[in-house]
């Protein structure tokens, strides 16, 4: 199911509702098929009932024929005639059996004629109807049961279709040998005694009964369809079992429910046309495909409120995020107003909030983006103004070093030293790049200190404390000198003997790099050192360079340029002296310190 979700909401809102559409129909058309079915099959089921009462009627009326052919066989007067010679003899029995014959006839008045033939060939007939009675055909098989003879058709001397019956006559034994075959009897019965049979029963309207001989029509309740008796007749049906099909005649079709009658070797069949028994299903057929349509109309009406409440909110929305994509700054001034449900409408309000956020957002880095273009313009304006500053360093260091040589010649060692201590501070403070290594910031140290040394005479001493393998980590440029310069002006200045300024640098496992100059020194007051502190957590740059404040100074270089935690953290106890520790990330220098000459 990933491509239908990969599908925009208006599609698979509009696939869902096609489902829908199409799955009303089919649900509607199966119930009416199964309705149909249903139908079907009721039909089918009645008229196997109905059948199987008749076939049990046929079954009796058979029963009841061969009882009166068994009874009227072995009667005294029949034994008598069969085992007659005598013509005169016969004559007068054949009057008895006649009234014999006549009062059997009124038992059932379905049969047409009974005959009786001895073996002589004598022949005693009630009307003398059956026309075969000494064809071989029509003799009955071995034993003395009924046998079923066949079915004859109307002739000229009979106007009706009857069936034959016929049974061995044996013996008594009064007159001829006992169990001896004296003759045969055969009875017809009018074919219409199973058609009043069949009319006895309601039937369904429509259905048509066929009742067929060894495949040969005897009846049927109505006009005969050619086409549809052959399509009966090819129904193959075995010995005790019945047939149902659906047969196609005449552009209509049947259902087609065959049943056996063993009696007469044949068969009766149904023929119900589908058509008929789907007409009263016809009128709710109707009905429910008006239902289907009044239904889809009702579905059309919530769905087309849902594509209103959702789609039409959504493709406005998306309308609007395409404009965004312009980039105009104006169109994040403005709103989209979605109507709906609850839940769009809080979409609406939660996407104002966030466009407000943004337009917030692009304002802040269109100033920042000003400040920092103009720091750009403000840090190329000094880069040319130090260049221009560069030429009157280079003429005080070429000064310094005239006055080195002067010093030499006249034997001043301290004048030497202290030119050539500034004349190195100068030289490295005009020297290119932002960084130095940590070995050349502290050689600029010692010069700085140097000169003091040289001004002061012994008023303080200078100690210093770095592994060698930190001398070529990288630091800003001057950014010890100024922290020493206000252990010297601020904390040693009211010393006249004793002072120490001493510059401590190691690394931690972290590989933070700490650089700690300490004094003893008068120190800072106390309320004076919770101002530099919180001057210091506050990092308001404006205050700094409006006072110039050294070490706030250097903090906010050391903070700007590296990021938390990185900076400046001071600690001092006034009357015992100052500590302050700078902290930097470690990072090497690609170059190697060299000393300043």
């Amino acid at each position: 199911m990933k491509w239908f979700k990969k599908l925009s909401i208006r599609i698979q809102v509009m696939i869902i509702g096609l489902i829908i559409i199409a799955m009303v129909p089919i649900i509607v058309w199966n119930v009416y098929k199964q309705m149909s079915e249903l139908i079907i099959d009721q039909n089918t089921q009645y008229n196997k009932e109905l059948i199987e009462i008749m076939k049990e009627r046929v079954s009796s009326n058979y029963a009841e024929v061969s009882k009166l052919m068994v009874n009227l066989g072995y009667d005294a007067t029949v034994q008598n005639f069969l085992a007659e010679s005598d013509n005169l003899k016969i004559y007068e029995i054949s009057k008895k059996i006649d009234s014999l014959m006549d009062v059997f006839k009124n038992t059932n008045p379905d049969i047409l004629d009974i005959s009786i033939v001895n073996n002589a060939g004598k022949l005693i007939s009630l009307k003398g109807s059956i026309p075969d009675i000494y064809n071989l055909a029509s003799r009955p098989e071995q034993g003395g049961a009924v046998h079923y003879a066949g079915f004859r058709t109307a002739s000229h001397y009979n106007d009706r279709d009857k069936f034959l019956f016929n049974m061995n006559i044996f013996s008594l034994g009064n007159k001829a040998t006992y169990g001896e075959n004296a003759g045969y009897l055969m009875i017809s019965l009018d074919s219409h005694s199973i058609n009043k049979e069949i009319e006895k029963y309601p039937r369904l309207a429509g259905t048509n009964f066929y009742l067929f001989e060894n495949n040969h029509l005897v009846f049927s309740n109505s006009s005969q369809d050619k086409d549809l008796i052959e399509q009966i007749n090819s129904l193959h049906i075995e010995k005790d079992q019945d047939q149902s099909v659906i047969k196609t005649s005449a552009g209509k079709r049947y259902i087609l429910q065959s049943h056996v009658l063993p009696e007469i070797e044949g068969k009766i069949v149904t023929a119900t046309p589908i058509s008929i028994l789907m007409k009263g299903l016809q009128p709710l057929k109707t009905k429910s495909f008006a239902l289907v349509l009044i239904m889809l109309l009702l579905i059309s009406i919530p769905y087309s409120i849902l594509m209103m409440n959702i789609l039409k909110p959504l493709s406005k929305l998306m309308t609007f995020m395409k404009q965004l994509k312009t980039g105009s700054l104006n169109i994040l001034q403005s709103k989209v107003r979605l109507e709906g449900y609850a839940e769009i409408e809080m979409i609406s309000s939660e996407f104002n909030t966030m466009l407000q956020r943004i337009n917030n957002l692009t304002n802040q880095l269109i100033q920042s983006d000003t400040e920092l273009y103009q720091s750009e313009l403000e840090k190329q304006r000094l880069q040319y103004a130090f260049l221009q500053s560069q030429i009157n360093p280079h003429f005080l260091s070429n000064t310094l070093d005239t006055i080195k040589g002067i010093a030499i010649a006249q034997g001043s060692k301290e004048t030497y030293e202290m030119a050539g201590a500034l004349s190195r501070m100068l030289r490295y403070s005009i020297k290119g790049g932002d960084e130095v290594s940590l070995g050349d910031e502290l050689q600029i140290v010692e010069a700085y200190i140097r000169i003091h040394q040289l001004r002061f005479s012994d008023r303080f001493t200078y100690k210093q404390h770095c592994p060698e393998e930190l001398m070529q980590l990288r630091i800003p440029k001057m950014i010890i000198q100024p922290v020493v310069e206000n252990a010297l002006t601020h904390g040693l200045e009211t010393l006249a003997t004793g002072g120490i300024v001493s510059i401590h640098v190691q690394q931690d496992d972290q590989g933070v790099l700490t650089v700690t100059i300490s004094d003893n020194g008068s120190g800072i007051a106390p309320a004076r050192l919770e101002e530099l502190h919180n001057m210091l957590d506050s990092g308001d740059k404006d205050k700094v360079l409006k006072e110039h404040i050294g070490v706030a100074n250097v903090h906010h270089r050391i903070h700007v340029k590296y990021g938390d935690p990185y900076g400046l953290s001071l600690r001092s106890e006034q009357g015992r002296g100052t500590e302050v520790t700078l902290s930097f990330p470690s990072v090497k220098s690609d170059f190697h310190v060299d000393r300043v000459v």
